[in-house]
């Protein structure tokens, strides 16, 4: 039951029902534009109720309320089947106003029912997208399908104090790694050159730019991606150098042109080890390498990385700084960032 009054007297009627013990404490305060709905107690007097609303209170309603689902599973109850629920995805990403999500093949024919369930239960989503595939080629993009909202992949996306502008269907870009993204930025001095190998849509790049004095350069092969992080440099209004082009090309020309760098990042777990030779040649003495990779624990990651590295290059000593699980890939396999610092020998 609840007791619906105006904004400007609800603290004082609360106040009421508590002094007659008929206020539910258990219950949740609502709001419904200018009113205010307190919970009171099923076996509330009405005598009491009766005085109350005397005190100008605007209106008495003792049916249920009807609460909004809090999940995608609830919004769809009762529209599906208990089989077809557990095939509801639990998870989904949000990247701006879209929510992409991958719906497993035996719901495909429910794509657009799950889709309009979504935008309902979360208004801040105005677009949702069903993963096809997973990422893949060289671009690191994948095949998403609007299904429900706007006819749309291009989104804003905004995080830690920047804004993103992207195409999901042609740029790769997970705001789960938010918080990771900003763990590399804290470490980063002011003052460092920084480059940032598969740069993406700038998420790094920008972050570290806009957070520290630092100048940035930033690689792409994927021309989408560069396209969009050159006008998120713009944006944001910072001072990142974006290059379109491979990294084993492209470092050795930055290195010539303007020195080796402080610091390093390599945000590609997939086949990152391929890269590692590069990286190692474009450090300086002291510098720092962000190296991420797949791997079963942390432990196992830095171990690797570590004998991959004293075996491309004997002259160099190698020391882990830290190893840090930032997210799963398989129920076997995590993301996982290993820090090590490069001196001379």
């Amino acid at each position: 039951m609840y007791l619906k009054v105006k904004k400007n007297r609800a603290e004082e009627i609360r106040k009421k029902l508590i002094k007659s013990e008929i206020y539910d404490r258990c219950g949740k305060i609502l709001h419904e534009g200018e009113f205010v709905l307190l919970p009171v107690k099923k076996e509330a007097e009405k005598e009491i109720l009766i005085e109350i609303k005397d005190s100008e209170i605007v209106a008495l309603e003792t049916e249920k309320i009807k609460r909004k689902p809090f999940s995608l599973k609830s919004s769809l109850s009762g529209k599906l089947n208990e089989d077809e629920l557990k095939l509801v995805p639990s998870s989904f990403d949000i990247i701006g106003d879209i929510a992409v999500l991958e719906i497993p093949g035996d719901l495909k024919g429910k794509s657009e029912l799950i889709g309009n369930s979504l935008l309902r239960t979360f208004k801040n989503i105005k677009v949702v997208a069903d993963k096809i595939e997973s990422v893949g080629t060289e671009f690191r993009t994948r095949k998403v399908k609007v299904i429900a909202g706007d006819m749309r992949t291009e989104t804003l996306h905004r995080e830690q104090g920047c804004v993103y502008k992207l195409d999901i269907a042609n740029s790769y870009f997970s705001p789960r790694s938010g918080t990771e993204r900003m763990r590399i930025v804290r470490q980063i001095k002011d003052g460092e050159k920084v480059l940032v190998c598969f740069a993406g849509i700038g998420p790094f790049a920008v972050l570290a730019a806009k957070k520290r004095n630092v100048m940035v350069y930033a690689i792409e092969l994927n021309p989408d991606a560069v396209k969009y992080m050159k006008e998120n440099i713009k944006l944001n209004k910072v001072r990142v150098c974006a290059i379109c082009g491979d990294v084993k090309t492209e470092t050795p020309k930055l290195v010539e042109k303007y020195g080796k760098f402080d610091r390093i990042i390599m945000p590609l777990p997939k086949d990152s080890e391929h890269f590692l030779e590069t990286a190692l040649s474009a450090i300086k003495n002291n510098g720092i390498i962000h190296f991420y990779c797949f791997s079963h624990t942390p432990d196992d990651a830095a171990a690797k990385v570590k004998e991959i590295c004293e075996k491309l290059n004997e002259n160099l000593k190698i020391k882990i700084l830290d190893a840090v699980e930032c997210g799963s890939y398989s129920p076997c396999l995590s993301r996982i960032c290993v820090d090590f610092r490069v001196k001379d020998i």
